[in-house]
């Protein structure tokens, strides 16, 4: 554990939107295993974490002890494909994906200790929520800065007025299927340590957003990198470490440097 006082309220670093090699939509795009992020992100000063695979909430009382730890709350949660289509982020639902599957079910059981983020929502894909996030405003406790733009090129400003307009917080998440990505875009959230009080600070706007711009060569090597994994991709297996099949090999090897 880290040697500051870990019971006080003050300024958390967080990472709510983060994916892992047992993501069942993502896994072919991430190398690492649930560990691996969890300890990237402690190198990295962070002290709150949310591993959010799609569907699937990878959230267990050991992994939550492995990343305490480190001295970070990890979070339960997991990017909801609402419809089988609206991408959604939820905290602390404690209930399968089957029971989350439309925005009124989300409603239904959001509770004082849960959360609900719309992610990227006006990113150029059909899974972005775009008119339903207003159409479903009451769904939602927060509107997420997505840490995947460029200066030239930003689909985070319709999500700003959109955030301002309705008086909700927003919150700064890299969307990490790749540890580089990690300690660009992220949150500070003023609240005590715990699962409750550190969502419980994202509802009541006791947060600020800390982004940087990647840069036209991060995002070709993003793009290159995914394009490598879909076509060779990454082992995944509950514990295990992420590993790659490499083209002209028939054995498994280690990561190509491609991912840096």
């Amino acid at each position: 554990m880290r040697d500051t006082d870990q019971t006080q309220e003050r300024w958390r670093k967080a990472e709510l939107h983060a994916h892992c090699n047992l993501d069942p939509k993502d896994s072919r795009l991430c190398s690492y295993s649930a560990e691996e992020v969890i300890m990237e992100a402690a190198r990295l000063g962070y002290e709150v974490l949310a591993i959010t695979c799609h569907d699937l909430d990878v959230w267990t009382t050991d992994l939550s002890e492995y990343a305490a730890n480190l001295g970070i709350t990890l979070i339960p949660g997991m990017e909801l494909v609402i419809e089988g289509r609206w991408h959604t982020l939820v905290y602390n639902f404690r209930t399968g994906a089957e029971n989350l599957d439309t925005f009124e079910k989300v409603r239904a059981r959001s509770r004082p200790d849960t959360l609900v983020v719309a992610p990227h929502p006006y990113f150029p894909s059909r899974k972005c929520l775009w008119s339903r996030l207003e159409r479903d405003i009451e769904v939602f406790d927060a509107v997420e800065i997505s840490g995947f733009y460029t200066r030239r090129l930003d689909f985070n400003r319709r999500a700003r007025r959109i955030a301002k307009v309705h008086s909700m917080p927003l919150v700064g998440n890299g969307d990490v299927h790749q540890l580089w990505q990690l300690g660009r875009t992220f949150t500070w959230i003023y609240s005590t340590p715990g699962i409750g009080p550190v969502l419980n600070g994202v509802k009541r706007g006791r947060v600020r957003v800390e982004s940087a711009a990647l840069s036209f060569r991060e995002v070709v090597r993003w793009w290159a990198t995914a394009f490598w994994r879909r076509t060779y991709p990454c082992r995944t297996a509950p514990g295990s470490r992420g590993e790659c099949f490499l083209p002209g090999s028939a054995s498994k090897g280690r990561e190509s440097e491609i991912a840096g």
